[in-house]
């Protein structure tokens, strides 16, 4: 009874210990960043985004600690995006063998009245994914879930962008 009580005594320990290194070298979550109490409320201004990329920037905010508020100190204005999906390569019978999506958008922080922080800022990111027209819905949902990690990728970059734009004092 005492070897095991031991046993597990000495496995909590070494968990614990674990921890304690992964948290002292400055692990945190992917996604995750350090917002500063001054930074914490924004009113997020969606100009014409789309509503996909306003949830996932939602989403962002939420994951980090930032509040939407209608009178915050700073402003996060979507000006637009946009959305393109190309051929990527064709096959030797001139069908799609791949597509090019890319998802852009401009936008600029600003402060509670509205002046500029920022000049306007473009943002894009691509992605190529395989077309197999035997299996058309496997590639529509592959499409799919690719828009999604561009919606995701291009809210993470703003919200950084946000951050890197703390006025210095």
């Amino acid at each position: 009874m005492i070897s095991q009580w031991k046993s597990s005594l000495t496995k909590v320990s070494l968990i614990l210990l674990a921890f304690s290194l992964l948290s002292a070298c400055g692990f945190h979550l992917r996604g995750v960043e350090n917002v500063p109490e001054s930074m914490r409320y924004v009113t997020l201004l969606p100009g014409n985004a789309s509503s996909e990329l306003q949830s996932s920037l939602r989403k962002v905010m939420k994951t980090n600690g930032i509040e939407h508020r209608a009178s915050a100190p700073y402003q996060i204005k979507l000006l637009t995006s946009r959305y393109k999906r190309r051929t990527a390569t064709l096959t030797r019978s001139s069908d799609v063998d791949e597509y090019e999506i890319s998802l852009s958008v401009i936008f600029m922080i600003a402060d509670s009245q509205g002046k500029p922080l920022t000049s306007d800022i473009t943002l894009q990111r691509e992605r190529t994914y395989t077309y197999d027209s035997d299996a058309a819905t496997a590639s529509s949902e592959r499409e799919e879930q690719l828009r999604k990690e561009l919606h995701s990728s291009l809210a993470q970059s703003i919200i950084r962008r946000y951050l890197a734009s703390q006025p210095k004092k």
